[in-house]
Protein backbone atom coordinates (compact mmCIF):
# COMPACT_ATOMS: atom_id res chain seq x y z
CA UNK A 1 0.00 0.00 0.00
CA UNK A 2 2.79 2.46 0.91
CA UNK A 3 4.36 1.74 -2.72
CA UNK A 4 1.05 2.23 -4.45
CA UNK A 5 0.97 5.92 -2.12
CA UNK A 6 3.91 7.02 -2.91
CA UNK A 7 3.70 6.14 -7.29
CA UNK A 8 -0.03 7.68 -6.83
CA UNK A 9 2.03 11.11 -5.54
CA UNK A 10 4.63 10.80 -8.01
CA UNK A 11 1.86 10.62 -10.77
CA UNK A 12 0.01 13.58 -10.06
CA UNK A 13 3.07 15.58 -9.43
CA UNK A 14 4.45 14.31 -12.74
CA UNK A 15 0.86 15.66 -13.73
CA UNK A 16 0.71 18.87 -12.39
CA UNK A 17 4.53 19.83 -14.03
CA UNK A 18 3.03 18.50 -17.75
CA UNK A 19 -0.05 20.65 -16.77
CA UNK A 20 1.95 23.76 -15.49
CA UNK A 21 4.63 23.70 -18.49
CA UNK A 22 1.55 23.14 -21.36
CA UNK A 23 -0.13 26.50 -19.87
CA UNK A 24 3.26 28.69 -19.67
CA UNK A 25 4.00 27.21 -23.80
CA UNK A 26 0.13 28.59 -24.08
CA UNK A 27 0.80 32.06 -22.26
CA UNK A 28 4.29 32.56 -24.63
CA UNK A 29 3.85 35.14 -27.04
CA UNK A 30 5.95 34.42 -30.39
CA UNK A 31 7.55 37.51 -30.99
CA UNK A 32 8.90 38.36 -35.11
CA UNK A 33 12.36 38.06 -36.44
CA UNK A 34 12.48 40.96 -38.88
CA UNK A 35 14.54 39.83 -42.08
CA UNK A 36 15.87 42.59 -44.78
CA UNK A 37 13.62 44.46 -47.16
CA UNK A 38 15.88 44.46 -49.64
CA UNK A 39 14.27 42.67 -52.13
CA UNK A 40 11.28 44.78 -51.94
CA UNK A 41 13.21 47.12 -52.57
CA UNK A 42 14.88 46.41 -54.95
CA UNK A 43 11.18 44.86 -57.11
CA UNK A 44 9.66 48.34 -56.29
CA UNK A 45 11.98 50.65 -57.02
CA UNK A 46 11.49 53.41 -59.66
CA UNK A 47 13.68 52.08 -62.50
CA UNK A 48 17.15 53.82 -64.25
CA UNK A 49 16.23 54.93 -67.71
CA UNK A 50 19.01 55.17 -70.53
CA UNK A 51 18.90 57.21 -73.40
CA UNK A 52 21.52 57.37 -76.43
CA UNK A 53 22.12 60.34 -77.11
CA UNK A 54 23.65 61.56 -80.84
CA UNK A 55 24.29 64.96 -82.91
CA UNK A 56 21.06 64.49 -84.78
CA UNK A 57 19.21 64.23 -81.38
CA UNK A 58 17.31 67.52 -80.36
CA UNK A 59 17.42 69.30 -76.70
CA UNK A 60 15.29 68.74 -75.05
CA UNK A 61 15.24 65.10 -74.13
CA UNK A 62 11.68 64.41 -72.19
CA UNK A 63 11.91 61.32 -69.78
CA UNK A 64 9.73 58.92 -68.52
CA UNK A 65 8.30 61.51 -65.63
CA UNK A 66 8.29 64.85 -68.35
CA UNK A 67 11.98 65.88 -66.71
CA UNK A 68 13.31 67.80 -69.30
CA UNK A 69 17.15 67.42 -70.11
CA UNK A 70 19.39 69.36 -72.60
CA UNK A 71 23.41 68.26 -72.36
CA UNK A 72 25.78 68.26 -75.28
CA UNK A 73 28.95 66.13 -76.00
CA UNK A 74 30.57 69.27 -76.07
CA UNK A 75 30.40 69.51 -72.41
CA UNK A 76 31.22 66.49 -71.33
CA UNK A 77 34.98 64.84 -70.95
CA UNK A 78 36.38 61.55 -69.27
CA UNK A 79 37.92 61.09 -65.63
CA UNK A 80 41.44 61.70 -67.25
CA UNK A 81 40.32 65.46 -68.80
CA UNK A 82 39.74 63.45 -72.23
CA UNK A 83 36.84 65.24 -74.43
CA UNK A 84 34.42 62.93 -75.74
CA UNK A 85 32.32 62.48 -79.22
CA UNK A 86 28.90 61.39 -79.64
CA UNK A 87 27.26 59.02 -79.37
CA UNK A 88 26.77 58.69 -75.54
CA UNK A 89 24.67 57.58 -73.13
CA UNK A 90 22.22 59.33 -70.26
CA UNK A 91 20.86 57.06 -67.30
CA UNK A 92 18.20 58.91 -65.62
CA UNK A 93 16.20 58.13 -62.13
CA UNK A 94 12.97 60.72 -61.31
CA UNK A 95 11.65 60.58 -58.58
CA UNK A 96 8.77 62.85 -57.59
CA UNK A 97 6.77 61.41 -55.18
CA UNK A 98 7.23 60.67 -51.54
CA UNK A 99 6.95 56.42 -52.63
CA UNK A 100 9.31 56.98 -55.10
CA UNK A 101 11.91 58.17 -53.08
CA UNK A 102 11.13 55.75 -50.11
CA UNK A 103 11.48 52.97 -52.48
CA UNK A 104 15.31 54.43 -53.10
CA UNK A 105 16.08 54.98 -49.69
CA UNK A 106 16.73 58.49 -50.43
CA UNK A 107 15.06 60.66 -47.57
CA UNK A 108 15.48 64.93 -48.10
CA UNK A 109 17.96 65.02 -45.45
CA UNK A 110 20.90 67.82 -45.87
CA UNK A 111 23.77 67.57 -43.10
CA UNK A 112 20.85 65.64 -40.60
CA UNK A 113 18.50 69.09 -41.16
CA UNK A 114 14.87 68.27 -42.77
CA UNK A 115 14.66 69.75 -46.36
CA UNK A 116 11.29 70.82 -47.83
CA UNK A 117 11.75 69.19 -51.03
CA UNK A 118 10.03 69.19 -54.69
CA UNK A 119 11.77 66.00 -56.68
CA UNK A 120 15.04 63.71 -56.61
CA UNK A 121 16.52 63.65 -60.18
CA UNK A 122 19.91 61.77 -60.76
CA UNK A 123 21.39 62.17 -64.04
CA UNK A 124 24.84 60.10 -65.54
CA UNK A 125 26.59 60.36 -68.28
CA UNK A 126 28.64 57.23 -70.37
CA UNK A 127 30.60 56.42 -73.19
CA UNK A 128 31.33 53.07 -73.80
CA UNK A 129 30.51 52.19 -70.34
CA UNK A 130 33.01 54.76 -68.94
CA UNK A 131 31.29 57.28 -66.60
CA UNK A 132 31.73 60.67 -67.65
CA UNK A 133 31.80 64.35 -65.62
CA UNK A 134 31.05 67.79 -66.97
CA UNK A 135 33.75 70.05 -67.90
CA UNK A 136 34.86 72.72 -65.39
CA UNK A 137 32.43 75.93 -65.55
CA UNK A 138 29.66 73.50 -67.63
CA UNK A 139 26.04 72.83 -66.93
CA UNK A 140 23.88 71.22 -68.22
CA UNK A 141 19.80 72.45 -68.38
CA UNK A 142 16.59 70.35 -66.30
CA UNK A 143 13.33 72.16 -66.23
CA UNK A 144 11.56 69.38 -63.57
CA UNK A 145 8.10 68.40 -64.31
CA UNK A 146 5.21 70.43 -63.42
CA UNK A 147 3.94 70.49 -59.53
CA UNK A 148 1.74 72.41 -57.34
CA UNK A 149 2.62 74.60 -54.42
CA UNK A 150 6.23 75.71 -56.35
CA UNK A 151 8.33 77.59 -53.73
CA UNK A 152 10.29 81.29 -54.83
CA UNK A 153 13.08 80.51 -52.46
CA UNK A 154 14.59 77.15 -53.23
CA UNK A 155 18.29 76.32 -53.50
CA UNK A 156 19.67 74.06 -55.95
CA UNK A 157 20.80 71.10 -54.04
CA UNK A 158 23.50 68.26 -55.29
CA UNK A 159 22.93 64.76 -53.20
CA UNK A 160 26.66 63.53 -52.50
CA UNK A 161 27.01 60.25 -51.29
CA UNK A 162 28.21 59.25 -47.69
CA UNK A 163 28.47 55.90 -46.20
CA UNK A 164 26.24 54.84 -48.84
CA UNK A 165 23.63 57.58 -47.46
CA UNK A 166 23.04 60.30 -50.01
CA UNK A 167 23.69 63.82 -48.06
CA UNK A 168 21.93 67.02 -49.48
CA UNK A 169 23.77 70.22 -49.83
CA UNK A 170 23.36 73.26 -51.19
CA UNK A 171 25.17 74.40 -54.47
CA UNK A 172 24.39 77.92 -53.12
CA UNK A 173 22.45 78.86 -56.60
CA UNK A 174 18.77 79.63 -56.36
CA UNK A 175 16.16 77.51 -58.42
CA UNK A 176 14.69 79.33 -61.47
CA UNK A 177 10.36 79.18 -60.98
CA UNK A 178 8.36 79.25 -63.88
CA UNK A 179 4.59 78.93 -63.74
CA UNK A 180 4.19 75.27 -63.18
CA UNK A 181 8.29 73.81 -63.24
CA UNK A 182 11.35 74.31 -61.54
CA UNK A 183 14.82 74.79 -63.73
CA UNK A 184 17.72 73.79 -62.68
CA UNK A 185 21.40 74.41 -64.29
CA UNK A 186 23.71 71.66 -62.78
CA UNK A 187 27.22 71.97 -62.64
CA UNK A 188 27.99 68.46 -61.57
CA UNK A 189 26.41 65.10 -62.80
CA UNK A 190 24.47 62.90 -60.04
CA UNK A 191 21.76 63.61 -57.61
CA UNK A 192 20.43 66.55 -57.95
CA UNK A 193 16.64 68.42 -56.36
CA UNK A 194 15.06 71.57 -55.77
CA UNK A 195 14.83 72.31 -52.16
CA UNK A 196 15.29 74.16 -49.04
CA UNK A 197 15.75 73.71 -45.53
CA UNK A 198 13.02 73.69 -43.17
CA UNK A 199 12.04 75.88 -39.98
CA UNK A 200 13.26 74.64 -36.97
CA UNK A 201 13.44 76.38 -33.37
CA UNK A 202 13.01 74.21 -31.25
CA UNK A 203 13.84 70.08 -32.34
CA UNK A 204 13.70 66.58 -30.03
CA UNK A 205 13.83 63.04 -31.19
CA UNK A 206 11.43 60.23 -31.08
CA UNK A 207 12.38 56.96 -30.32
CA UNK A 208 10.36 54.19 -31.48
CA UNK A 209 9.75 50.92 -28.99
CA UNK A 210 9.53 47.98 -31.22
CA UNK A 211 8.63 43.96 -29.92
CA UNK A 212 10.64 41.30 -31.51
CA UNK A 213 14.58 40.41 -32.73
CA UNK A 214 16.49 42.03 -35.70
CA UNK A 215 14.32 45.15 -35.04
CA UNK A 216 17.12 47.21 -37.12
CA UNK A 217 15.55 45.64 -39.95
CA UNK A 218 11.86 47.66 -39.60
CA UNK A 219 11.86 50.23 -42.22
CA UNK A 220 10.55 53.50 -40.65
CA UNK A 221 10.10 56.81 -42.29
CA UNK A 222 8.72 60.17 -40.93
CA UNK A 223 6.88 62.47 -43.53
CA UNK A 224 5.12 65.87 -42.87
CA UNK A 225 1.65 67.03 -43.27
CA UNK A 226 2.73 70.67 -44.20
CA UNK A 227 5.27 70.26 -46.36
CA UNK A 228 6.69 67.82 -49.17
CA UNK A 229 9.59 66.09 -47.54
CA UNK A 230 10.63 62.25 -46.05
CA UNK A 231 13.14 61.37 -42.91
CA UNK A 232 14.49 57.88 -42.44
CA UNK A 233 14.51 56.56 -38.74
CA UNK A 234 17.67 54.20 -38.37
CA UNK A 235 18.11 51.90 -35.08
CA UNK A 236 14.78 53.09 -33.63
CA UNK A 237 15.89 56.86 -33.27
CA UNK A 238 15.03 59.28 -35.13
CA UNK A 239 17.59 62.96 -36.33
CA UNK A 240 16.28 66.21 -35.29
CA UNK A 241 12.56 67.40 -35.78
CA UNK A 242 10.78 69.96 -34.78
CA UNK A 243 8.25 70.21 -32.01
CA UNK A 244 4.84 70.44 -32.71
CA UNK A 245 5.32 69.67 -36.63
CA UNK A 246 2.55 67.36 -37.50
CA UNK A 247 3.65 64.38 -39.22
CA UNK A 248 3.03 60.60 -40.26
CA UNK A 249 5.15 57.63 -38.73
CA UNK A 250 4.93 54.51 -41.47
CA UNK A 251 6.70 51.32 -40.32
CA UNK A 252 7.33 48.26 -42.68
CA UNK A 253 9.00 45.42 -42.33
CA UNK A 254 8.89 41.60 -43.24
CA UNK A 255 8.65 38.79 -40.58
CA UNK A 256 9.73 35.50 -40.24
CA UNK A 257 7.22 33.79 -42.13
CA UNK A 258 8.33 35.90 -45.53
CA UNK A 259 4.86 38.07 -44.21
CA UNK A 260 4.84 41.53 -44.80
CA UNK A 261 3.71 43.77 -41.41
CA UNK A 262 2.86 47.57 -41.49
CA UNK A 263 2.11 50.39 -39.09
CA UNK A 264 1.19 54.10 -39.75
CA UNK A 265 0.42 56.94 -37.19
CA UNK A 266 0.07 60.34 -37.18
CA UNK A 267 0.53 62.71 -34.45
CA UNK A 268 2.28 66.47 -33.50
CA UNK A 269 5.88 66.18 -32.45
CA UNK A 270 6.29 66.50 -28.37
CA UNK A 271 9.43 67.03 -26.99
CA UNK A 272 11.29 63.36 -26.32
CA UNK A 273 8.67 61.00 -27.81
CA UNK A 274 7.89 57.59 -27.64
CA UNK A 275 6.37 55.95 -30.51
CA UNK A 276 5.38 51.97 -29.76
CA UNK A 277 4.71 50.35 -32.88
CA UNK A 278 1.98 48.10 -33.78
CA UNK A 279 2.93 45.84 -36.69
CA UNK A 280 0.36 44.29 -38.02
CA UNK A 281 0.30 41.62 -41.02
CA UNK A 282 -0.78 43.00 -44.44
CA UNK A 283 -0.89 42.01 -48.06
CA UNK A 284 1.98 43.01 -50.56
CA UNK A 285 -0.99 45.19 -52.53
CA UNK A 286 -1.99 46.90 -49.26
CA UNK A 287 1.40 47.92 -48.32
CA UNK A 288 1.72 49.03 -51.72
CA UNK A 289 -1.54 50.84 -52.22
CA UNK A 290 -0.48 52.56 -48.58
CA UNK A 291 3.00 53.92 -49.99
CA UNK A 292 1.02 55.36 -53.11
CA UNK A 293 -1.17 57.25 -50.44
CA UNK A 294 2.07 58.97 -48.63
Amino acid sequence: MKIKGSLKATLISLALIITGFTSCKKDRVVQDDYQSMDSFYNQYKEEEQEYQIDSSGSCPLICKKETKLCASAAQLQLSNGTGVIYPFTLKVVELYSIKDMLLWRLPAIGGGNILETSAEIRVRALKNNDELQLKPANAYNMEMDTMPNLQSNMDMYYGYDSNNIVDWQTSGIPAAVNSYFYTLNPGRLGWVSSARLHPNSSSTTITIIAAGTNTQNIEIYLTFANFKGLMKITNLVSGSVPVGEQVTLFAMAKNQNNDYVMDQQSFAVSANQQITLNLQVVSESSLLAALDAL
